[in-house]
């Protein structure tokens, strides 16, 4: 399961709606004793801030190890610190829900991998050949993948997203991606390039907000009062269905809705 940047975390904290995910990954696991690895990718965000002329300076078929030093070097950037900053504060988050959900995953964290291990070099590689074949032969798909007008450094996220898949499978054996629906073109992408291997691909439903790990309003994140969650879980009865589904694993004997939440928004907050 891949996670996504958040810009709020140093001032919001993280959204309870996260668990959505690790209450899915807890049931899978208590049925059909997977073993789960947690991909940080909220690294990924320095794609959105890296300078167009800085990737249409590689050429028109850039190699991995070009594009990643481009990354790196935009990350270390000292105006990119408040990036590096909230990737380190959702670190301490998306350990802490493992812990939580006591699903026993690993952690990765892609700004690691990417600049450190070679076979993600070779594995972006395979990745951008995906992607070139996808351009003639489905071109369609990229079509649904790729934001219009979006700019060379945009169109990064799907070979990065598919280079991590082809890591995490021949390094750590990973042979399915979890996420929400709202990532169906990317696992289509992403299982044309695992085409002749044993893979899958298993979404789940996002609710009624944004996918739990990004950032979004009238939801609750760590830093909301009482009343506030009362009043949304009273009020708002399509979000409370939702809340009271990833809920409902972690909650305890007789516990109310509400109390669980305000609870579990407690076990969630970190020392920033």
């Amino acid at each position: 399961m891949g996670f996504g940047y958040n810009p709020d975390l140093s001032s919001l904290g993280e959204r309870l709606d996260i668990l959505n995910f690790f209450s899915w990954m807890k049931k899978i696991k208590d049925v059909e004793q997977t073993k789960w690895f947690i991909y940080d990718a909220s690294g990924y965000y320095i794609v959105n801030r890296t300078p167009e002329r800085s990737i249409l300076k590689l050429g028109q078929y850039p190699k991995a190890g070009q594009i990643l030093e481009v990354l790196a070097a935009e990350q270390d950037k000292s105006k990119r610190k408040d990036i590096m900053e909230n990737c380190d504060i959702r670190r301490l988050y998306l350990e802490k829900l493992i812990q939580i959900s006591e699903i026993g995953a690993d952690y990765i964290d892609s700004r690691d991998v990417f600049r450190v291990d070679e076979r993600y070099q070779r594995a972006l590689d395979a990745a951008l050949c995906t992607v070139r074949k996808l351009e003639v032969d489905n071109p369609q798909l990229l079509s649904l993948i790729f934001p219009k007008n979006s700019n060379s450094a945009s169109r990064l996220y799907l070979p990065l997203e598919i280079a991590e898949v082809i890591y995490l499978k021949d390094v750590f054996g990973v042979e399915c991606k979890f996420g929400p629906e709202t990532e169906l073109w990317f696992d289509d992408a992403v299982l044309e390039a695992m085409r002749g291997a044993t893979y899958q691909a298993r979404r789940c439903v996002s609710g009624p907000r944004k996918p739990g790990y990004l950032s979004d309003r009238n939801v609750i994140w760590t830093c909301s009062p009482d009343n506030f969650v009362d009043t949304l879980l009273k009020y708002d009865t399509e979000y409370r269905t939702f809340v009271e589904r990833y809920a409902s694993p972690f909650k305890q004997q007789g516990e109310f809705l509400e109390d669980c939440v305000k609870r579990l928004r407690d076990e969630l907050r970190v020392s920033i």
